[in-house]
Parts: structure tokens; C-alpha cells; sequence
């Protein structure tokens, strides 16, 4: 009877050993491929930092006096106008010539 406990026993530790050694082998996998990426990312964040760039300070002041008249003498009820407007600046990076 006791043999049989050793073998199971050592059934168990083997599966054990066989189970960690696989879980060893996709993480230590997994871990590889996670370092090439940080690699490729560097070298693509490297290259944009390399550029030569143009900065400009751009700021939008706007005043909106546009008036909205609704004449409904005879009309009941209530009329929805939205408040909010929205301004778009947008720069030609094309056509801007940097200074040297």
C-alpha cells in the first residue's frame, strides 16, 4: 500500500514540475515579446523627437455679438435656441516658411 502513495506522490510533484516549467516557458516568451515592443516604441519616440519642428503660440479671441430675433406675435409655445458656438482655428503648416 505505501508504494502506491509514493507513486502518487511522485505523479503529482512531476505534473507539478511539468506544469510550472510550461507556465516558465510562455511567460518567460510573453516577456520577450513585451521587451521588442518597448525597443521598436523607443526607437519610433526617438525619431520623432529627432524632427525639427516649428512651434507657434497661437491664441483665439473671440466676441460674439450676434443677436438672434424671433418675432412670434401670434404663436404660442416656446422656441429652443442653442447658446453655445463653436470657433475652428485652423493653421496651413504647409505654407508657414520657418525662420533661420
Amino acid at each position: 500500500m505505501r508504494t502506491w502513495i509514493k507513486w502518487i506522490v511522485i505523479g503529482v510533484l512531476v505534473s507539478a514540475v511539468t506544469t510550472l516549467a510550461a507556465v516558465c516557458g510562455v511567460q518567460h516568451r510573453e516577456v520577450k515579446t513585451l521587451r521588442k515592443q518597448v525597443e521598436e516604441q523607443s526607437a519610433v519616440i526617438d525619431s520623432l523627437l529627432a524632427r525639427r519642428m516649428t512651434v507657434f503660440d497661437v491664441e483665439l479671441h473671440v466676441t460674439d455679438r450676434s443677436r438672434l430675433n424671433v418675432y412670434g406675435r401670434y404663436n404660442k409655445g416656446t422656441i429652443s435656441v442653442p447658446a453655445e458656438k463653436t470657433y475652428r482655428l485652423e493653421l496651413d503648416s504647409v505654407k508657414i516658411q520657418p525662420k533661420n
